[in-house]
Formats: structure tokens, C-alpha cells, sequence
């Protein structure tokens, strides 16, 4: 540590580590049942561990709470699907999981900036 090369930093602050166990296995979940109604407590069920175990990881790891990173997730789908198949944006949506398509429109607008009719008039 005295004299400075290239792995100095790594050294002084430590690997890198990778995500623990639950949150890999939460991940996992999440992915697999991606089009189906997913629950805090289904995820944290999954992982083996509480709710609140998992939000703090996810938090921590990836930054958003795990509820939010579900509903990114689904909106990216969403997205390449919009702009990948000629089916109505509704039908994409419900495919996806979304039970309320004026909620989905306006988290949709929050995360693209432009409507989900906007983005299908692109393809």
C-alpha cells in the first residue's frame, strides 16, 4: 500500500462483491414471473428472506425498491414490444402484467417522456 500501482484502489477499497444470494434469487424471480401480479412479499418469499431485508438490499445494490424496479422492468419490456410487434399498445400492456392502462399510460410518460401511442406511431 505504500507505493501506488494499478491495483492500489482495489486493495484500499476492496473487491467488488457481488450481489448476495437473496437479491440474486429475487432477480431471479422477478425475471421468471415478470408478466404476473409479483408482491413485495412474494419476491421477499422467494429470496428467503423479509420485506424489509429486501428492500434494504435492493435499495442499497440497485437503487430503487424492488416494487419499482418490477415496474421499470415491465415498462423497458413494454417498450421493446411496442416498437417491435404491430399488436395495440393495450394488449402489449396486459400481456406484461398491467391490470390499469390509464396508470401504465401515465407511469409509461413519467419514465419515456411521450406516450405509449407515441412511441407505437414510431414503429
Amino acid at each position: 500500500m505504500a507505493q501506488q500501482h494499478s491495483h492500489t484502489g482495489e486493495l484500499r477499497d476492496g473487491p467488488q462483491p457481488g450481489y448476495p444470494r437473496s437479491l440474486r434469487a429475487a432477480l431471479a424471480f422477478i425475471e421468471a414471473n415478470l408478466a404476473e401480479h409479483i408482491s413485495l412479499g412474494g419476491i421477499a418469499g422467494a429470496a428467503g428472506c423479509s420485506p424489509r431485508t429486501l428492500s434494504s438490499a435492493f435499495r442499497g445494490r440497485l437503487g430503487p425498491s424492488p416494487m419499482s424496479y418490477v415496474r421499470n422492468l415491465r415498462l423497458d419490456r413494454i417498450r421493446e414490444d411496442i416498437l417491435a410487434s404491430s399488436d395495440p399498445v393495450g394488449t402489449i400492456a396486459y400481456r406484461w402484467g398491467v391490470s390499469h392502462l390509464g396508470r401504465f399510460a401515465g407511469e409509461y410518460r413519467d419514465r419515456f417522456a411521450e406516450l405509449p401511442s407515441d412511441t407505437a406511431a414510431r414503429r
